[in-house]
């Protein structure tokens, strides 16, 4: 039998075990008044390998979870209309910008002074200048302050550093490599 085909019903008990734990903690986590993200952080520990092992197979479950990243992201471009686009392009490009290279600058500086070297200040600072686009939009939407201005600044802000991931696993990657193929 195909591997793809042995590995169907496991992921699919492993899709429910997901859905299951989303459907108790979502709700749980509003009538406790907290962020669900962090519902959802706390079940995905709970279901995992070092929890109650309800998840068999992980390597599935890191692929699931990129669907998720992309439905995310999806559900963000829906959010935007071109003309929304072009009027955030100078808070995107102007202060997300700066908010990530000021920032991964900054953290890696700290790096280095703390021993880390240059590759690795890099990854640090590059790291630790995004924040999670889901945990923030899930905070302004619960707080009904998406569709202000400050709201769209920090939408500008995260689509900037949600940009930057492109590239700045493109570094990473070239720092895995020869030092003359960084280039």
């Amino acid at each position: 039998m195909p591997e793809a085909i042995q590995h169907e019903p496991t992921m699919l008990r492993d899709a429910l075990v997901f859905l299951v734990a989303a459907v108790i903690v979502v709700p749980l986590f509003q009538r406790l008044k907290a962020n669900p993200v962090i519902g959802y952080l706390i079940a995905g520990a709970l279901v995992g390998p070092y929890g109650l092992a309800l998840i068999s197979e992980v390597e599935g479950s890191h692929r699931l979870a990129e669907y998720g990243i992309v439905f995310m992201l999806f559900l963000i471009g829906l959010e935007l209309s071109l003309e929304r686009l072009k009027a955030m392009a100078r808070y995107v490009f102007g202060l997300g910008l700066a908010q990530v290279a000021v920032t991964g600058s900054a953290l890696a500086a700290v790096a280095l002074l703390l021993g880390a070297s240059f590759g690795q200040a890099a990854v640090i600072g590059g790291a630790l200048a995004l924040s999670s686009t889901a945990f923030a939009l899930q905070i302004l939407t619960d707080r009904g302050e998406l569709h202000t201005k400050a709201g769209r600044i920090v939408l500008a802000v995260l689509l900037m550093q949600d940009l930057a991931v492109v590239p700045g696993i493109a570094i990473v990657t070239a720092l895995g490599q020869e030092a003359d193929e960084l280039a």
